[in-house]
């Protein structure tokens, strides 16, 4: 899907709302529709879609040769430093005066909600819905995207386990990590890589540090990249040694609920009915306690997407949908156990883009 079939499907999602345009800041949003990464900075840049006509831009002039870069047809307000971009706006706020203009609830910042509404004079509502249902549901493109990302982060793992060696800090490991995933293509990290070590691994966003890697100690390695903009979110969780047999139950349940999961993935059902199945063989083995988050979340260009995988969620799972299946359980000063993987709702059930093997391993750094 091209640029121009996105940007249609914004202007009926837009007219489908009621709105009179929205207002995109630089995000994932607007990489969608343009393809281009602009970045959130002191200097306001605001992209104004109405339901028909030309999208209008705000932008600094030194953004200007990077949005050309994109092809995307917009009338272009562009302002310098030294005047700052009060006239640009203005001549703006002429084409949107007193209209219902939806806005990135969870992105835009007081500063450009401040401009429209004061320069408008116009209406500011969340317009969150428009963007989940324009991204949600991805295209074939971009499923290959994030496969690429997967493979990319898989071979990163495999690569890091091989170069693994007793005494190795959480932070160092996470350096090294980065550092692979780049050397095999990826673009960057999707998010900052999380490696715990021992009872550490009971911190579910713990930050690496300096604790180092020894004999009997868990390893928990929550990671991913981005190719072309898309991301992979993958955990897994290792033993350095053998694990006792309570650490052995409590990997053995978090697969099990890992399983029960991606195998209730499917067209028609419920997002929040895949966070029951799964959280219900916790619960059964006996670790209901030690659960501290939902099963998973969507994935594509945001690290975090619709849909939630968490129960309660009735929204239905359609073909084409990407998300994490990560159930974890978290003994605190003790153990966590996480075994995450990113799958695909397709026609008649789904694919598991991640392939790393999710039994137990033991490793031998010797």
């Amino acid at each position: 899907m091209n640029s121009d079939e996105r940007f249609e499907r914004l202007r009926r999602l837009i007219k489908k709302e009621g709105l009179e345009a929205v207002a995109i800041v630089p995000g994932p949003n607007m990489r969608y529709l343009t393809g281009a990464d602009f970045h959130l900075m002191e200097r306001p840049l605001i992209l104004f879609v109405p339901p028909l006509g030309t999208p209008v831009l705000v932008i600094p002039t030194l953004e200007v040769p990077k949005w050309e870069e994109t092809g995307v047809d917009a009338i272009v307000h562009a302002w310098r430093d030294d005047e700052g971009p009060e006239k640009a706006f203005t001549m703006v706020a002429n084409t949107f005066r007193k209209m219902v203009i939806g806005v990135e609830s969870l992105r835009m910042r007081v500063l450009e909600g401040q401009i429209i509404e004061e320069l408008t004079r116009g209406t500011v509502v969340p317009a969150d819905n428009v963007f989940v249902d324009l991204r949600i549901v991805k295209q074939p493109d971009e499923i290959e995207k994030h496969r690429k990302a997967v493979e990319i982060s898989e071979r990163a793992l495999r690569n890091l386990i091989d170069n693994l060696q007793p005494g190795m800090r959480e932070r160092d490991i996470a350096r090294m990590l980065s550092q692979i995933q780049r050397d095999l293509g990826g673009e960057a990290d999707s998010f900052s890589p999380v490696v715990l070590i021992g009872a550490r691994t009971a911190l579910p966003h713990g930050v690496p540090g300096d604790t180092p890697l020894r004999e009997g100690d868990a390893l928990l390695i929550d990671f991913g990249t981005t190719y072309e903009g898309y991301v992979s979110d993958i955990t897994r969780t290792f033993f350095v040694g053998e694990p006792s047999s309570d650490a052995r139950s409590l990997y053995e349940a978090v697969l099990a609920a890992n399983t029960a999961g991606r195998e209730s993935v499917k067209p028609g059902i419920m997002a929040g009915r895949i966070d029951d199945i799964a959280s219900q063989k916790l619960r059964t083995a006996g670790f209901g306690d030690y659960i501290l988050h939902r099963t998973g979340h969507g994935l594509g260009i945001d690290i975090h997407e619709h849909p939630n995988i968490n129960t309660g969620n009735d929204v239905l799972l359609s073909p084409g949908m990407v998300f994490t299946i990560e159930p974890g359980l978290y003994v605190d000063g003790h153990l966590g156990v996480r075994i995450e993987d990113n799958v695909v709702v397709t026609d008649d059930g789904y694919e598991s883009l991640s392939t790393f093997p999710r039994e137990l391993t033991v490793l031998d750094l010797a």
